[in-house]
This record gives C-alpha cells, sequence and structure tokens, in this order.
C-alpha cells in the first residue's frame, strides 16, 4: 500500500504550504544510547528538505514548550526505556494520542518531553501536528558512543522522517 499523507496523520487542515516544520532531537551526548536523538538530527540536517529547521536539544527540556507555540508542525526524536529490543522504533501522533505510560522517555532532568507534551496539550498550545519518534536504548551509562542496534536504528529513523517531510510536501502541493 502506498503511504500518503493521510497515513502519517496529516490532513489538509493540519500543515498548509508556507508551515514551518521542526525536527527536535532530545539527548545527551555524555549517556550512552541517550544521544540518539541527537544523533538522527544530525543526520537529518544534512538530508533535509528547504523549510524544515532541526534543533538539538540538550539541557532543560522546558524548552519545548516554547518550540510548540513557535512552529505548526514538530517532530521529536528521543530515546526510551521500554521492554522492547533495543532499536525498536516507536512512533506516536503525539498530538492525537497520549503517550503510553509504560513507554519512559529517559531524562536526566526533572522536567522532560512527556511532561512538556502534556503541559503544552493542558494549556492547549500543542502544534497542529506532533509527531514523536522513541528508539529504545540499551545503556545509559556515562560513556560516549551508541549500543550497535541502536546505532542501526537511526538509518531507519532518517528514512521514515524523510518519508513523512516528502509526504507533507506533496500533500502541500495537492492543496495549493
Amino acid at each position: 500500500m502506498k503511504k500518503d499523507a493521510a497515513n502519517f496523520g496529516y490532513s489538509s487542515s493540519t500543515i498548509v504550504d508556507g508551515s514551518l516544520v521542526t525536527i527536535v532531537g532530545i539527548g545527551n551526548e555524555f549517556r550512552g544510547d541517550d544521544a540518539v536523538g541527537l544523533k538522527v538530527v544530525r543526520r537529518l540536517e544534512i538530508s533535509k528538505p528547504a523549510g524544515v529547521r532541526t534543533i538539538e536539544l540538550t539541557g532543560d527540556q522546558s524548552h519545548l514548550l516554547e518550540l510548540m507555540c513557535s512552529t505548526d508542525a514538530l517532530i521529536i526524536v528521543d530515546a526510551v526505556q521500554s521492554s522492547a529490543p533495543a532499536g525498536t522504533i516507536f512512533r506516536m501522533d503525539a498530538g492525537k494520542e497520549r503517550v503510553p505510560e509504560n513507554l519512559m522517555f529517559f531524562s536526566t532532568h526533572s522536567f522532560g518531553s512527556l511532561d512538556a507534551i502534556e503541559t503544552a496539550r493542558t494549556l492547549r498550545h500543542l502544534p497542529r501536528c506532533m509527531l514523536l519518534y522513541g528508539i529504545v536504548g540499551k545503556d545509559f551509562s556515562h560513556k560516549i558512543g551508541l549500543a550497535e542496534e541502536v546505532e542501526n536504528a537511526i538509518d531507519v529513523i532518517e528514512e521514515k522522517i524523510i518519508e513523512e517531510l516528502d509526504s507533507v510536501r506533496a500533500h502541500q502541493n495537492v492543496w495549493k
């Protein structure tokens, strides 16, 4: 089945031509697999289409609240802890559904990405489109470098995000 914009949670009223799309990679370079979100946005910086900005968020994730108010579409990439195998990729439309409680986003800060999302939801400040990608990590100890399974997920998630962005662009051209 060919994937189209509707299969990715977009509709003609979600993202319109000229919308600002922001991709945020969250992580800590010095906590093993927690760096995967940062690595993904670094790769996307090279291959992203025009009109898409990438941001690395390494500190307090309350800054996500500001980003949610300054973009039309937000894609968040972060490491998660789960009983699923390391390298497993979860994708959620965080604007339409709550993140499952058994999926824990790793954070060394007291205010994490899920806190930011739910605060924005309560305040009705979610962007028109908000996707959340979580990559299951294996080792979050104090070290530099990713587990092999997590490293292998980077190519897959980069491809998925580029497909989503291409679908949005194709969708925008239909609705001009």
